[in-house]
């Protein structure tokens, strides 16, 4: 326990503190404190009191907490804000007198002992204040906040990339349907075009009671007509994927008399007839009857005999055309005008 010095009187007793004034101001720092902190009497900052005192904030944190442990200061905590708190605020008691036989008692009856190490640290908060690093609870409404909107922007942009793929998988059906159809199309050009030509040359070949070719050409018009029959089911009842030609297709239409004049020129001392170069050609023997005719008359193709009609390469040294879609040859006409 202290020791204090005491002078009493009939109707008034003071204690003063060995270790301070009679008015209760501590020595050394601390005094210097409580200078500063009764100067204030509305209250000041720790900071406030540092700069005011000259001392150290270890310094006054120290002293005024002994002071508020002896009743002669207060603190009032600072106000929460979005990013922390306001400082503390401190404030001396004010005095209490009694007169009579009791004592008198100031704020300097029991002064706090002075601080003995001015590198000690700040005070720990007053309980229920909000410590520094603790998130308020603005910032956290503020951060949920934020959360809720980016989960609202991924369900949107989610949406909407959806939306994005079926329209895309749409276009892509549509452009395959069409492929498709142009495909079938073209396919059913090309029959029909070898169809007709085989019809055409089969007609013909009755009108000239050519058995054979008669025969070969019903033969084609039921191949033809098979592969029509395909095309027909492939264009009404088309799938989702494109499908291949039908059996017998063309792979594509190209001209057909270079075909007909290489396959002539390389046998020219052979005779053909239009079956034989078609199966040779993979053509319908009725389009290449027609090539035969078309070549015979730009003196291209010779047409060596009429039933079966045959056909070999024309030599321009050699023949010529008659006039009436054969061609002889000019020794035959020499031999011819000299009988």
């Amino acid at each position: 326990m202290a020791n204090t010095n005491t002078t009493a009187t009939a109707d008034t007793a003071t204690t003063a503190p060995a270790n301070g004034t009679a008015d209760g101001r501590p020595d050394g720092a601390a005094g210097a404190v409580w200078d500063a902190l009764n100067a204030a009497p509305d209250g000041a900052t720790v900071s406030a009191l540092a700069e005011a005192s000259g001392s150290s904030r270890a310094t006054v944190t120290k002293a005024l907490t002994a002071f508020a442990d002896a009743g002669r200061a207060v603190r009032t905590p600072g106000e929460g804000t979005g990013r922390g708190r306001t400082p503390d605020v401190w404030a001396p008691v004010v005095p209490t007198v009694t007169t009579g036989a009791a004592s008198t008692t100031s704020a300097g009856d029991t002064p706090p002992a002075a601080p003995a190490d001015d590198a000690a640290t700040d005070a720990a908060p007053s309980p229920g204040a909000t410590e520094a690093g603790v998130i308020s609870p603005d910032t956290l409404a503020t951060a949920m906040q934020v959360l809720a909107d980016e989960a609202d922007r991924r369900a949107a942009a989610a949406e909407s990339l959806r939306k994005a793929q079926e329209e895309e998988a749409e276009r892509r059906a549509r452009v395959d349907a069409e492929l498709r159809k142009a495909e079938q199309r073209e396919s059913a050009r090309v029959i029909l075009t070898d169809l007709l030509s085989t019809v055409t040359t089969t007609l013909a070949a009755i009108a000239a009671d050519d058995d054979e070719q008669v025969a070969r050409g019903m033969d084609d018009i039921a191949r033809y007509a098979g592969s029509v029959r395909r095309t027909t089911r492939a264009t009404t009842t088309g799938t989702g994927t494109r499908t291949a030609r039908a059996a017998g297709d063309r792979s594509a239409p190209s001209p057909l008399r270079p075909l007909v004049v290489q396959h002539l020129n390389a046998f020219p001392e052979l005779e053909f007839t239009p079956g034989e170069i078609a199966k040779v050609l993979d053509r319908s023997s009725g389009a290449v009857a027609n090539a035969l005719d078309t070549l015979v008359g730009h003196g291209e193709a010779v047409l060596t005999c009429e039933r079966p009609r045959r056909f070999r390469a024309a030599n321009p040294t050699t023949d010529r055309a008659t006039g009436d879609g054969t061609t002889t040859s000019s020794g035959d006409g020499d031999s011819k005008n000299a009988a």
